[in-house]
């Protein structure tokens, strides 16, 4: 089969043309010149830039047979330092490590050519493990990857994967092991959820007494250091990637991979400004790295740009290399103190974001329970300690992309959908501020043929239009939006009623709405169309609840199990259109957005039969990232969607909100 490269859909090998969304899946474009130019070719045959889809490999075999001694993987690294380049520490003749000088190719199947090998930083080598760095090309980008197959075949080990807590242990790599997958793949695999400070696991493979693994590329991703290296750094920013570093100091520690920490070359920021890493490095399991290793790096690299030399952080690092600090959570903390005490603008304390206990994370908790991913430079403990935001966050971005399908069975779509963005930007030698008023709307109409996607179509005009008129400058408050939502019903009902229709001839619609006005979020919903939220850092939440039979009996204290045994539960209690204003009560929520976050609002043959609960972390957490397709990750999830649920029309808009530092 053939992955199409734009939206990921399983073509036969003899499609010329990807089925679902007619990208060419025998050319593409040059990224230099435009030219048309085969897949195939490795060089553009106008411009002669080069054609090659470059990844990352890591290369792993065992000296000897041995098994794992202990919980933590039995690979040693070990780092030295000369002039701030890592060298590797060798124990051999380079002519014995894992690549022969004529070996051209990664892979028996000769998929993956070597381009080139990397010198610095190389992974160490101990008396059982050699490792080693490559770039390499990927000749057949549109096959499944072994890994990927192995995925649709073995379905039972990643779902294992999944479900366990992420700590790497020797049952876990014995299992893992017996259907091919290298140990050294398992952190990855641990941590997929957390894309993209860990990166992406393109391919992994035993072969012999080699593991190999195949990461993207992120070689020419910018360097943390180079951030440090700023004249007149503002320490406020210093500390923050200083906290970013320590929030993965727990979760990597807990997959063996600390050390990936301690690798200056590792600490990465991709296109988004966030902190991301170019691989995990394995820990030494007979001295795994320590808070005071941390610690001394950090002072280290620091030192090397004498003019953001801030002194109270060079004796809090003080402490923590002498043990004073014995915890992240101390150092974190001693951290957050120290910008507590800068001077700011009233301006940025304006924005700072309080939290109550009930977003906090603990330290302690299970990883899953706390990504340390992209959250706001915060501080929280178990010790009933109010969390303090330290950083304002402001808006970088904000992207959209939209979906309506009839599904499987019906013969007409009753869906509707509406979307309204207005964008400012202002733009001066300081700064760039985007400032949006964004309004979207999804319906899911009923009332039989001509009838239900009247409603929703007129539902999504009659609101859009009101808004347009009431809301100006100011976030629209409760009244507001509840003011539209009767406005819109009322239009409805006055149609119904003009046209005498009764009882279940009547046409009407369930409504989400969401209304983003910078950082600002309004949601309303009637009926059982959804909104849900991804992050980073919570996963997958539904923020609506929907207005049905069932879920009122839950709310009057009925077990779930006796509310929707009833033959009535899934019937609506609220939609627009039927009745009369008084009996219309929209539910309508405020949120501040705190993080990096997909909004998505769909209707029910979405997210019927908890597709979304069980599958959708997995279609949309990917999607958070800035270089991620909306569109083709949308299209991916409704197409999934209409194998699992096509007995009903599909829509579903989904929004991406980029968050930056305010600084």
């Amino acid at each position: 089969m053939l992955i199409c490269p734009e939206c990921h859909f399983e073509n036969p090998d003899s499609n010329n043309f990807c089925q679902r969304c007619g990208t060419s899946l025998t050319h593409t474009i040059c990224q230099k010149c435009g030219a048309d130019i085969s897949l195939n070719e490795p060089e553009c045959d106008v411009c002669g830039a080069s054609n090659k889809i470059l990844l990352w490999g890591i290369i792993a075999t065992k000296n000897q047979e041995s098994e794992l001694a202990s919980v933590n993987v039995a690979v040693n690294q070990t780092i030295s330092q000369n002039n701030n380049a890592l060298t590797l520490i060798q124990n051999q003749d380079l002519n014995n490590l894992l690549l022969q000088p004529t070996q051209k190719h990664l892979d028996s199947q000769q998929r993956y050519t070597i381009e080139e090998i990397n010198s610095v930083p190389l992974l160490s080598i101990n008396s059982d493990w050699n490792f080693i760095q490559v770039q390499v090309a990927d000749k057949y980008p549109l096959n499944p990857s072994y890994l990927r197959s192995l995925k649709q075949e073995k379905p039972e080990l990643f779902t294992k994967l999944r479900q366990q807590p992420p700590n790497l242990s020797v049952s876990q790599a014995k299992y893992c092991n017996s259907f091919g997958v290298p140990t050294i793949a398992l952190p990855y695999l641990l941590l997929q959820n957390n894309y993209p400070v860990i990166p992406q696991l393109h391919d992994a493979w035993q072969e012999a007494k080699q593991g190999i693994v195949i990461l993207e590329n992120r070689s020419q991703w910018q360097l943390l250091s180079e951030i440090w290296s700023q004249q007149n750094l503002d320490l406020i920013q210093l500390l923050w990637s200083l906290d970013e570093i320590a929030k993965l100091w727990t979760p990597l520690s807990k997959v063996c991979c600390a050390s990936s920490l301690l690798v200056e070359s590792n600490l990465r920021l991709d296109e988004d400004q966030s902190f991301s890493l170019q691989q995990l490095y394995m820990d030494n399991p007979n001295h795994p790295p320590k808070l005071s290793d941390l610690a001394t790096k950090l002072q280290n690299w620091l030192n090397q740009y004498p003019q953001n030399n801030y002194e109270q952080l060079n004796d809090l690092l003080q402490l923590a290399i002498a043990g004073t600090l014995e915890s992240v959570d101390q150092l974190r903390h001693q951290m957050h103190e120290l910008v507590k005490n800068q001077p700011l603008e009233a301006t940025k304390i304006s924005n700072y974001q309080e939290f109550s206990d009930s977003n906090s994370f603990s330290s302690n908790s299970d990883f899953e329970d706390n990504n340390y991913i992209n959250d706001n430079f915060l501080y929280e403990t178990d010790n009933n300690e109010l969390p303090t935001a330290l950083i304002p966050m402001e808006l970088e971005r904000i992207d959209h992309a939209s979906v309506t399908d009839i599904g499987r069975q019906r013969d007409h779509n009753e869906d509707f959908f509406g979307i309204k963005t207005t964008t400012t930007t202002k733009d001066n030698s300081d700064s760039k501020t985007l400032e949006v008023r964004n309004l979207y709307i999804v319906c899911d109409g009923m009332g039989g043929h001509a009838a239900g996607e009247v409603a929703s179509a007129m539902a999504v005009e009659t609101l859009q239009n009101y808004f347009q008129s009431h809301w100006k400058d100011e976030f629209p408050d409760e009244a507001t939006i509840r003011e539209g939502i009767l406005y819109a019903n009322q239009t409805l009902y006055q149609i119904n009623s003009n046209n005498y229709r009764s009882g279940s001839g009547r046409m009407g619609t369930t409504l989400v709405m969401a209304l983003i006005q910078d950082t600002k979020l309004a949601i309303a919903h009637v009926g059982d169309s959804r909104i849900y939220r991804m992050t980073r850092k919570q996963g997958l939440e539904q923020l609506t609840v929907d207005h049905e039979v069932g879920q009122r009996e839950i709310n009057r204290g009925v077990e779930p199990e006796i509310a929707y045994s009833r033959p009535d539960a899934y019937q609506l209690t609220q939609a627009l259109g039927p009745r009369d204003n008084k009996y219309v009560k929209p539910t309508i929520n405020f949120f501040d957005i705190q993080e990096d976050c997909l909004l998505l609002l769909c209707s029910d043959g979405l997210s019927d039969h908890e597709l979304l609960e069980r599958h959708g972390e997995s279609y949309l957490q990917p999607l958070i990232s800035s270089n991620a397709d909306l569109g083709a990750g949308l299209s991916e999830l409704i197409d999934f969607a209409n194998q699992h649920n096509g007995h009903d029309n599909i829509t579903a808009v989904l929004v991406r909100v980029k968050l930056q530092p305010h600084l």
